[in-house]
């Protein structure tokens, strides 16, 4: 039996302490890939993580891949399709999500829904995040390929966006949808934001617990497309990122969007703490 581990290293400290709690976690491992983009932020940086990672790859002899992803859509789409198409069947499935973009977290989750039963996602939280910004320049946002949604032109679109800590990203979003409706699911409601939006509804959402939020979620979706169109951002820990597609697979109606950012804090976050683990089974869901 084949035991992989996909990460997505970066220049944050957790990239490689997370990855030496992954191998610790799983001794078992025997290969590991590591993703990255052909244009990425800090790249010296993340280059390091990369190295080290390798290194102790090297030393635990665990095979270690680099999968270089491109950074327009479709061909990223083909080269993650192509990459799920050559794993394994039989393969034991572990993601450390801690770096990994949404967008790539979720194309994995497409391809790995019709290949496998089930999979493990591992998270690594940081000891804390920069207290300046983290994120600058947020880009255009987009829909994530082939997760557009079904539109009915007779029902108002409604934005549920699961909030960070970068209150520009999500104005970012609003004002480039302008939905009817707009609902945030904070992280953070001790630091709310305002949004640049009069009354949105706010409703706090714990991406942190045994679930990562996916019970309160999928409430709220399965509320929404009563009366609603449905566009869906997943802009908080990685954690949402994961029960936004979970709720996804039981309503392919709604859209996935997300904000690609052109800049990031090289001091984003600093150490690393508490680790969380879900197992994810495909099999008890729908497949598209």
């Amino acid at each position: 039996m084949n035991n992989t581990l996909i990460i997505f290293p970066s220049w944050e400290e957790r990239s490689t302490l997370g990855f030496q709690k992954d191998i610790e976690a799983y001794p078992n491992l025997n290969k590991v890939f590591l993703f990255r983009f052909e244009k990425s932020a800090h790249t010296n940086e993340t280059d390091k993580s990369i190295f080290e990672i390798e290194k102790i790859c090297l030393s635990k002899s665990i095979i270690s891949e680099k999968l270089s992803i491109p950074n327009t859509e479709v061909e990223k789409w083909r080269t993650l399709e192509a990459f799920a198409q050559n794993l394994d069947i039989n393969t034991n499935i572990c993601i450390d999500i801690t770096t990994m973009p949404r967008s790539i977290i979720w194309t994995l989750f497409f391809f790995f829904k019709q290949k496998f039963q089930q999979i493990t996602v591992l998270y690594h939280k940081p000891n804390e995040y920069s207290k300046e910004w983290l994120s600058k320049d947020p880009d255009v946002p987009q829909l994530l390929f082939k997760h557009s949604g079904i539109i009915e032109f007779d029902k108002p679109t409604t934005f549920f966006v699961l909030a960070g800590f970068d209150e520009d990203r999500v104005i970012q979003l609003v004002n480039y949808y302008e939905p009817q409706n707009l609902i945030i699911g904070e992280c953070n409601p001790q630091k709310p934001f305002e949004y640049g939006v009069i009354n949105p509804e706010k409703i706090d959402i714990n991406q942190y617990n045994d679930e990562w939020g996916y019970d309160v979620i999928e409430e709220k979706i399965t509320n929404i497309l009563k009366t609603s169109n449905l566009i869906i951002a997943s802009l908080g820990p990685k954690t949402g990122a994961i029960s936004v597609y979970q709720c996804f697979m039981n309503h392919p109606e709604i859209a996935l969007a997300y904000v690609p950012c052109k800049e990031f804090n090289i001091d984003y976050s600093k150490g690393i703490g508490d680790t969380l683990v879900k197992e994810i089974k495909f099999t008890s869901m729908p497949i598209l």
